[in-house]
């Protein structure tokens, strides 16, 4: 993440390379003075970056392209000199990124940046592309490739296991109440499809001919709109299908695992087939019962050649398996051992499934014990063995001044048809740490039982990652302030000195006797030392609410103090753009935190000051009105009357990182803090915006239940 918000400066540091030099790497041979001077200067800042740094010429072809490009793609540079950026960017993508380059290289934008794939190589790989226009040199274009496969690739994975496990709930719950395996089929196949984004799912049966040969028999079918189906298929029934694959295929079918491949993998009879029906990548996947192979279920993908990844397979196959062991469960052998099948079903069904499962999982009942944990939820609460946790209560594992929230949580996920959520749960580890994770409930039968699973997504990191913008955004906002803060002390240090030092000379050691008026001036003289002092210490104290990292304390704060403060930390920025209002109603105390709000209202103050152009401050007005609102809450508003922001803004301007701000002043990060603090303590923030009107944001806050002291934010 760091590495990703320093490119916006970078983008910027390119930009401002001499005109004449910038010039020179396009319009002059590399070989003369100018453009190679540029080229050394690029390659001289190329070996500081982790991203490579590109320039396109006014038709967006490439003219340079920084050395980290053959580590990102694999390929080298000079393949790609020439020819449009857009080339190598995904077709999926291609469209947005030639609108993104055509509004920086015609000045729509100062710069822009965007998430999308580049395709080099037959391979796709994210990053992040920033781009600005080259000043002075109308149509070019220089800009950065910052490579994020990696968190893309972890995102997409989690996404994946959860989609996958939501449908195994789903293929269970559809396979329930059928006995027949021909309605068995058809009542996977399709969420089967559309979870693993193929074209065609289906289902064969082994069967042996009068022979004795082993055939197999398509038995049922989904497709995708657009897709024709085959299930009618005189082909697709007899087919030998061990024998029309290559030996060692069949043998990986025969031994449980899976077979995948492009239609040029297998044999001269499958691979014409394939070809006739369109596809272009296939997956197959062995339903054995009793350890006969019974079955294979199939996913064509007709779109694209791609291979599926191993964990779209591990959770195709858990879904193969669930279906096996109900083709066994409805065998005459498996009948006559009932006990054995219901176990197996249970254990080697569901709970093979949640054993795989990456994230901590935990299987309970309506009334809150555990019937089953998985290893990673063992591993998450440092216990030794999953015996520790089974026949316990879910509320066992969460804080105990959070337990009441909790139990809410419960009951909405026991009363809900969908997914029940809650985010930041405290989770109390064997050795007493706490560890915080967002949670994911489900319904589903567990050995015939209606229960519950509940998935636990680690929390802890991304919190300390909050945190640490946080302070990181507080620090910035100290920096921009403290030229005013060096000002607001420097002027009661001035004249506490200056009253201190007639002070001294007035009693000194060789001093005149001091007359009853000698005494009522000194005494003044006292005073307004003190008085600065007492200035002093408040900006202090104001630094030190600010600043302080320790931020999980919520209690009952007066928010008129809070603006107060705010309004004094930002007065120098305020001062030369506008007057500053004060327009307080009678309000309650709210639920928070003291330097979280400063941290919030000093944002909206200092965003509205920067609305407005220096030297106007008496037609300008930044105003900030407090009132209840609908009695348990009290609601904020700072109103400026500035440029206002253009509509297409307005819906990101919360994201992180979005800023309309000159490079260097701001880190895209305010907004969006405020919007996570203001959420994270049960309130809302909106903003209203009219170009050349001004803004208004409105925060809502809760107020604080009477004789509150410390409450945590958890459920």
């Amino acid at each position: 993440m760091a590495d990703e918000r320093r490119d916006e400066g970078r983008v910027e540091a390119l930009a401002q390379v001499p005109e004449a030099s910038t010039s020179g790497l396009t319009a002059r041979p590399a070989s003369m003075d100018g453009g190679a001077a540029v080229a050394r200067r690029l390659q001289s800042l190329d070996g500081l970056l982790s991203e490579v740094v590109f320039q396109l010429d006014a038709q967006g072809r490439v003219t340079y392209l920084g050395p980290g490009w053959e580590k990102l793609t694999g390929t080298l540079g000079v393949v790609s000199q020439g020819h449009p950026l857009t080339d190598v960017v995904h077709g999926l993508d291609r469209e947005s990124a030639r609108h993104l380059l055509e509004s920086v290289a015609t000045q729509q934008v100062a710069d822009a940046r965007q998430e999308l794939r580049l395709f080099v190589g037959g391979e796709s790989r994210w990053v992040v592309l920033t781009a600005r226009g080259v000043s002075g040199q109308p149509g070019e274009v220089v800009g950065t490739l910052l490579d994020i496969d990696s968190r893309r690739r972890a995102e997409e994975a989690v996404a994946t296991r959860e989609r996958y496990l939501e449908t195994m709930v789903e293929v269970q719950r559809r396979m329930m109440p059928h006995q027949d395996p021909r309605d068995l089929y058809t009542s996977v196949v399709e969420p089967l499809g559309r979870v693993s984004a193929a074209s065609r799912v289906y289902v064969f049966e082994m069967h042996r001919a009068q022979n004795g040969a082993l055939l197999a028999s398509q038995r049922a079918e989904w497709c995708e709109p657009g897709v024709p189906p085959n299930l009618e298929d005189p082909n697709m029934h007899g087919l030998p299908l061990l024998e029309a694959l290559w030996p060692e295929q069949a043998a990986d079918l025969m031994r449980g695992e899976p077979v995948q491949g492009l239609p040029q993998d297998f044999t001269e009879v499958l691979t014409p087939m394939l070809e006739a029906q369109g596809v272009r990548s296939v997956l197959l996947l062995p339903l054995h019962v009793h350890g006969q192979l019974f079955g294979v279920i199939g996913f064509d993908n007709c779109r694209e050649a791609r291979p599926w990844g191993p964990i779209e397979v591990n959770l195709l196959s858990g879904a193969a398996g669930t279906l096996s062991l109900a083709l066994e469960q409805r065998n005459d052998k498996a009948l006559r051992v009932r006990t054995e099948t219901t176990l197996r079903r249970t254990e080697a069904g569901v709970h093979l499934l949640l054993e795989s499962f990456p994230d901590p999982v935990m299987v309970h009942v309506g009334d809150g014990v555990l019937l089953s944990v998985n290893p990673a939820l063992v591993q998450y609460l440092g216990y030794r063995d999953a015996s520790e946790l089974l026949g316990r209560h879910v509320l066992e594992l969460v804080r105990e001044e959070d337990r009441s929230a909790a139990q809410l949580y419960l009951g909405q996920a026991l009363e809900g048809k969908g997914a029940a959520r809650a985010v930041e749960v405290p989770l109390v580890r064997r050795d007493g740490e706490t560890v915080v994770a967002d949670l994911v409930t489900l319904a589903v039968v567990f050995d015939g039982t209606p229960a519950w699973v509940t998935i636990a997504r680690d929390f802890t990191e991304r919190k300390r990652s909050q945190a640490q913008l946080m302070l990181a955004d507080r620090m910035a906002s100290m920096g921009l302030l403290a030229a005013g803060i060096a000002h607001e002390l420097n002027n009661p240090l001035a004249y506490v000195l200056s009253n201190l030092d007639f002070l001294h000379a007035t009693v000194g050691p060789r001093a005149r006797p001091l007359t009853p008026d000698d005494l009522v001036e000194c005494r003044q003289v006292l005073d307004d030392a003190r008085e600065g002092a007492e200035r002093m210490r408040q900006i202090v104290r104001q630094l030190r609410v600010f600043s302080r990292v320790d931020d999980t304390r919520e209690e009952p704060v007066d928010v008129h103090r809070v603006l107060d403060s705010v309004a004094q930390m930002a007065a120098s920025e305020v001062r030369p753009r506008a007057r500053l209002v004060k327009s307080y109603g009678e309000v309650p105390p709210v639920r928070g935190n003291e330097g979280k709000l400063f941290q919030v209202f000093l944002n909206l103050v200092i965003n509205a000051a920067h609305a407005i152009e220096e030297g106007q401050s008496e037609t300008n007005e930044i105003r900030i009105t407090t009132r209840p609102d609908d009695g348990a809450r009290v609601l904020v508003e700072v109103r400026d009357t500035g440029g206002g922001i253009p509509p297409e803004h307005l819906r990101r301007i919360f994201d992180p990182f979005f800023t309309t701000k000159s490079a260097g002043i701001g880190t895209g990060l305010g907004l969006s803090i405020c919007d996570t603090i203001v959420t994270a303590l049960g309130g809302h923030i909106s903003v209203e915006s009219s170009v050349g009107v001004g803004t208004t944001f409105r925060v809502a806050l809760h107020a604080a239940p009477p004789g509150i002291s410390d409450a945590h934010r958890g459920l």
